[in-house]
């Protein structure tokens, strides 16, 4: 899934292009030109049509469960875009392996909000894999109702302002590319429009985003790092479709991508479908009070408890690590048994019986002894096992 993350960016990024005129290619680009002028409110969703396993995953039981298992992801929810306002309020719900989780984002200007209402559903799926993350309602209790304010210093790493700037430049770019692209690739049946998007599209837009990104100094940490390899793992094949419906403004985005068997998974293929539909939902864009606002200090407080014992577990293993890294160093001979401790071992070897001992039970304990022992030490103790 990885693979298709920057595609899918690239591709949901039509659907805030600008446009005008009355063509099929034209009444496209109208409908995604009203989608960032006027204020809006849209029901989306996002299912799994299809996955189809690789020729040699089939039969494969495990496989066929992991299939059902992604099948039964479903994704419902509302967008609501408050053009005057410059805010935004994407709400979601997401089902997955039983649980529903829901997921909120709000943002106005440059500040973003995340719901931390989602921690719930994320501990009891954990919980499945045998994950220690908190699940006590103590500490559930205090994520409720709270919003994580995401554009804090403390918790991007990035210039918001270099990212708006860069996301505005990046709009015009996408714009222009498809304001550019032949009139035959956008066809009209009755009431719906349809243009496809190719991996094609989807490289060249990347590659766009990249030049960009290298054009100003102020937007040099976007560059996206090993670019012609990520280029090079996209899936085999990308297809979008986008049915746009002119006379109720609903949106269907299926997207299909097909991986190539060199990349060794047990997927040939998958669809995904997508659907934007508008409603009369529009109401005011409410940001978090103050007390619904924490910060990450917050919330590594809540989860103290839970971090230290990790961090403890985290620090036990890598002292383990060190200490027989160490071992093995001196083993490798940078360690010499001192005199006294040497003399102590030559007593209690003399003290041993060693006649029953074959030749090659001998050289077996020289071996272990030899990395702990000067060449004098060393033939000191042969002596030992010869004479014995």
């Amino acid at each position: 899934m990885k693979k298709i993350k920057l595609a899918l960016l690239i591709i949901l990024s039509v659907i805030i292009l600008a446009g005008c005129g009355k063509s099929a290619k034209e009444e496209f680009f109208d409908y995604t030109k009203k989608n960032v002028t006027e204020n809006s409110s849209n029901d989306i969703s996002m299912t799994i049509k299809d996955i189809k396993l690789t020729a040699d995953m089939k039969d494969s039981p495990e496989a066929n469960v992991m299939v059902t298992q992604l099948k039964d992801i479903k994704v419902t929810g509302s967008m609501q875009h408050d053009v005057s306002e410059k805010a935004t309020n994407t709400k979601l719900n997401i089902e997955a392996l039983g649980q529903k989780i829901p997921l909120e984002f709000i943002s106005k200007n440059d500040d973003m909000y995340f719901s931390l209402d989602i921690f719930r559903g994320i501990s009891k799926i954990a919980s499945q894999f045998n994950s220690e993350l908190p699940s006590d309602e103590k500490t559930l209790s205090a994520f409720d109702g709270k919003y994580l304010k995401i554009t804090d210093a403390d918790t991007l790493e990035i210039d918001s302002k270099s990212a708006t700037n860069l996301t505005k430049e990046f709009q015009k770019e996408v714009s222009n590319y498809f304001t550019s692209l032949d009139e035959e690739r956008f066809t009209k049946e009755n009431d719906v429009v349809t243009f496809k998007l190719t991996k094609k599209d989807v490289v060249v837009l990347a590659e766009k985003f990249n030049t960009l990104s290298k054009s100003k100094k102020e937007y040099k940490e976007f560059v996206i790092p090993d670019f012609d390899e990520m280029i090079k793992n996209l899936p085999k094949a990308l297809d979008a479709k986008f049915n746009l419906n002119t006379k109720t403004n609903d949106l269907a985005v299926a997207l299909t991508s097909t991986f190539d068997k060199k990349d060794e998974g047990f997927i040939d293929s998958i669809e995904v479908l997508y659907n934007y539909k508008p409603n009369d939902k529009q109401v005011a864009i409410k940001l978090p009070a103050k007390k619904e606002i924490v910060n990450v200090k917050e919330i590594e407080a809540i989860l103290a408890p839970y971090l230290s014992d990790e961090l403890d577990e985290e620090l036990d293993e890598e002292l383990d690590e060190e200490l027989d890294e160490e071992l093995d160093e001196e083993l490798d001979g940078d360690f010499n048994m001192a005199d006294d401790e040497f003399k102590e071992l030559v007593k209690e070897l003399e003290k041993e019986d060693f006649s029953s001992f074959s030749a090659a039970e001998s050289d077996e304990l020289l071996e272990e002894y030899e990395p702990l022992l000067t060449e004098k030490q060393y033939k000191t103790i042969e002596k030992i096992f010869k004479n014995k």
